[in-house]
């Protein structure tokens, strides 16, 4: 009963997240429910079932001007071919499992008063109402599944802490079209049916589970190590005497393991299909640059970074990890479990833009589940445990709704990257100075009263004196002979269009050099602080202590070739002590 009552907690809180706090489907851009690699997902299903066009995308620039999902100038949805057509980045997947909520917005659209183009307020309605019955059913059923080795009380404590202490919360209930949620469910599916096919062999959960993992495998291609759930179910230990076992089991129902590959392997072929459809190849890799770095692993950047750790800001995760210890010397399915866990964080680890965050831990959290039940079962048994772990454990929560909250609503966590410093300045507050901001990029600020600057360098420059994305400015001058704490830089800037998207905006550099070399530098992007039309001045720190250099560069520049032109005058270069 208890996690009965947990479980609707869980649900009305993610309803309300999803359709009051921030309504994704209500907004319109890059906040729109299909916007940024949400829309990527979808976009096959108006380019077959509306516009009739999965190669040449002859429709994606209205979409593109009419609805803003991306950045018009930037088509993030596929990549284009030397013939000119173009392959969709994602696979088909997720468009595979929107489907049925596509096909209901499309007829309701004109009936309603909307277009029926495949973007309009039906579409990002029924994306967000598809999501959220899979992730309601996906939480059900992992509640089943825990009743299945752990108390009521234990389910339901573990189902509280999945939902209010981690981004589970988010991309369950708000960022619902990204595959995080959606894959979470299918694991839990794949968890439920392996259960019950080793406790009666029957073929319709070998068959469930080819279905299953060909899905998952469809939606993202690495998450074809599920397999591995179904092959080591019911193993404690790897032993030659179990492996034999298992094998002359497999054996044993070879015909239904095979119909069931059969089906994984049909599902997955479709996206094979598509490939050779729209390029003429069998295999496309459609990541571009992006790939895996399999013999360094970014495991520190990607677990404990502050710009983006996985557990410094889902904290309530120490406890699965904790747990692992009781679930070795307790746990069921121990060697499915604990290998899932292990292959998928090193995969998640190994791949070079791990600064996307800790929402690729999202979709094992199921299996995590297990030993963050044992952990609290082992809290649960001894009362001083209990009093300890209890205070901290609501702590992690309030940080979970914390940052929700700062994620959408709040000033303190927009347009992240972040340093440590900036971390420590803000956590769990709500109103800060807006000279905080410059944390996020520069963990050097000095926030005292300047006393006795001394001028390095200034120059006032001109009015035309800009940064685009073709023209970046340096200005070089030799290291002061006195010794100063502190280095300033500031200029006064104008631009006449806002530009709010992060890896667009124009950086203001500060360099220290020795024989040409860069020994330090602190950056600032100065959009986070320049409204449009209004001539502001900003300025960057850098502390310098006893650094040995002999000259300092001051820097303006676009990242990533950003279209944003800035104008620059009144550089100004000062150096004082505390």
């Amino acid at each position: 009963m208890k996690s009965k009552i947990s479980f609707f907690f869980c649900a009305f809180l993610m309803a309300y997240a999803g359709s009051l706090f921030y309504p994704r489907w209500e907004k319109g851009g890059g906040e729109a429910q299909l916007s940024w690699d949400a829309s990527g997902y979808y976009w096959y299903l108006p380019s077959v079932f509306i516009y009739h066009d999965l190669k040449a995308q002859t429709f994606k620039d209205s979409i593109l001007q009419k609805y803003h999902p991306v950045p018009p100038e930037d088509f993030q949805q596929g990549f284009k071919l030397p013939s000119g057509d173009y392959v969709m980045k994602y696979t088909a997947g997720m468009a595979i499992m929107e489907l049925p909520f596509f096909a209901i917005a499309h007829v309701s659209a004109q009936p309603l008063g909307y277009d029926a183009d495949g973007f309009s307020r039906p579409y990002q309605f029924m994306i967000y109402a598809g999501a959220m019955l899979f992730v309601f059913i996906g939480l059900w059923y992992l509640r089943r599944l825990l009743l299945l080795y752990y108390s009521d009380l234990v389910t339901a404590i573990v189902l509280l802490l999945l939902v209010l202490g981690t981004s589970y919360l988010n991309y369950a209930s708000i960022d619902v079209g990204m595959t995080h949620c959606w894959l979470f469910s299918l694991y839990v599916f794949i968890l439920w049916n392996t259960h019950f096919y080793y406790q009666s062999f029957q073929r319709k959960y070998a068959l469930r589970l080819g279905a299953l993992i060909g899905l998952i495998t469809l939606v993202r291609p690495t998450e074809a190590i599920a397999v591995l759930i179904p092959l080591l179910w019911g193993l404690e230990a790897v032993s030659r005497t179990a492996l034999k076992e298992r094998i002359r089991l497999f054996k044993t129902h070879i015909r239904t393991l095979l119909a069931a590959s059969f089906i994984g392997l049909c599902i997955v072929s479709l996206q094979f299909i598509y490939w050779k459809y729209a390029s003429g190849h069998w295999f496309v890799y459609s990541y571009g640059d992006q790939g895996f770095s399999w013999l360094s692993p970014h495991f520190r950047q990607y677990t404990l970074n502050f710009q983006c750790g996985w557990l410094v800001y889902t904290p309530v995760m120490f406890f699965a990890l904790i747990g692992i210890i009781p679930f070795v010397k307790r746990g069921r399915n121990k060697l499915a479990i604990l290998a899932l866990i292990a292959i998928n964080y090193y995969i998640v680890c190994a791949w070079n833009a791990w600064d996307y965050g800790g929402r690729a831990m999202i979709q094992s959290y199921p299996v995590l589940m297990f030993p963050l039940a044992s952990f609290m079962q082992s809290v649960l048994s001894r009362k001083l445990l209990t009093w300890i772990v209890a205070p901290v454990a609501l702590l992690f929560i309030y940080f979970n709704l914390w940052w929700t909250y700062q994620a959408h609503k709040g000033s303190l966590a927009g347009n992240i990257p972040g340093t440590s410093a900036y971390f420590w300045a803000t956590v769990l507050r709500y109103d800060l100075p807006p000279e905080i901001q410059k944390l996020k990029d520069n963990k050097d600020l000095f926030q005292g009263t300047v006393t006795n600057a001394v001028v390095l360098y200034q120059n006032a420059l001109t009015d035309t004196t800009t940064v685009t994305k073709e023209v970046q400015q340096s200005f070089v001058f030799p290291a002061p002979a006195q010794k100063f704490k502190w280095i300033r830089a500031e200029a006064a800037f104008f631009t006449p269009a806002k530009e709010s998207n992060l890896w667009f905006m124009t950086h203001f550099r500060i360099r220290l050099k020795k024989a040409g070399q860069q020994l330090e530098e602190r950056s600032i992007r100065v959009q986070r602080f320049l409204e449009q039309g209004v001539w502001q001045t900003i300025n960057v720190d850098i502390q310098v202590d006893n650094q040995d250099f002999d000259q300092v560069e001051i820097l303006f520049s676009n990242e990533n070739n950003g279209p944003t032109t800035c104008v620059i005058n009144n550089l100004k270069v000062i150096g004082f002590n505390e």
